[in-house]
């Protein structure tokens, strides 16, 4: 498993619309090419990618193969992502797989967890579905996936589900919690065998950045 970038070859709005809506429920403001957020590093992982923009996954649009390029690093593909005010950045950490982990929150500039107090498969089906545009299997409390570090954002979740964004559900209130670390929430989430998991990098907000494919 490694970090690596996406070529901008054919790279276009229905490419990043995929990027947006697989990362944020959201559609994509603009496409990037050149490096514009700058250059990666690792492997370019997908080059010639082809969506035809309703892809639930980066993984499901026609791309080239796993590392078949003829790409530089200054073609690095890149994204902008319409953004709403109660939506949050979310990443899963100490999985297996990257399907799984202990939920972590990114708010004002710091990455946090998530207490368990209330957590359940409607809040596991909520992050699972942000993430992966999947459902949860499974919904993991007291620091099930080990213990994370940083502030504990979020307490006493109380999502119905039906949700495109853990920051749209009820919670006590950024950083107020009565929790520990050993509370830390987690999930595990279906996956497809064509999906991959895909980030943002190096944008000045979360909802920005150069794209970078796990494989």
């Amino acid at each position: 498993g490694e970090w690596g970038t996406v070529c901008d070859d054919s790279w276009d709005i229905n490419d990043a619309d995929v990027v947006c809506q697989q990362l944020f429920g959201t559609n994509a403001v603009n496409f990037r090419t050149q490096a514009y957020f700058g250059e990666g590093s690792g492997t370019i992982w997908m080059d010639d990618v082809a969506c035809d923009g309703g892809e639930s996954n980066l993984g499901q649009c026609h791309f080239s193969g796993w590392g078949q390029e003829d790409c530089g690093h200054y073609e690095d593909a890149g994204v902008e992502c319409e953004s709403f005010a109660t939506d949050v950045t979310i990443r899963l950490s100490d999985g297996d797989t990257s399907y799984e982990g202990r939920v972590e929150v990114y708010y004002d500039g710091e990455w946090g967890t998530v207490c368990d107090d209330s957590w359940d498969i409607n809040d596991a089906d909520v992050v699972c579905q942000q993430l992966f545009g999947t459902n949860a299997v499974n919904f993991r409390t007291q620091a099930y996936f080990g213990e994370g570090s940083g502030t504990i954002w979020m307490d006493d979740v109380a999502c119905d589900g039906g949700e495109s964004n853990l920051g749209q559900c009820d919670f006590s209130g950024w950083g107020e919690e009565n929790c520990g670390h050993s509370e830390d929430a987690g999930v595990e989430c279906e996956s497809f065998a064509t999906d991959v998991t895909i980030r943002l990098s190096d944008g000045d907000t979360s909802y920005e950045g150069r794209v970078e494919v796990y494989y």
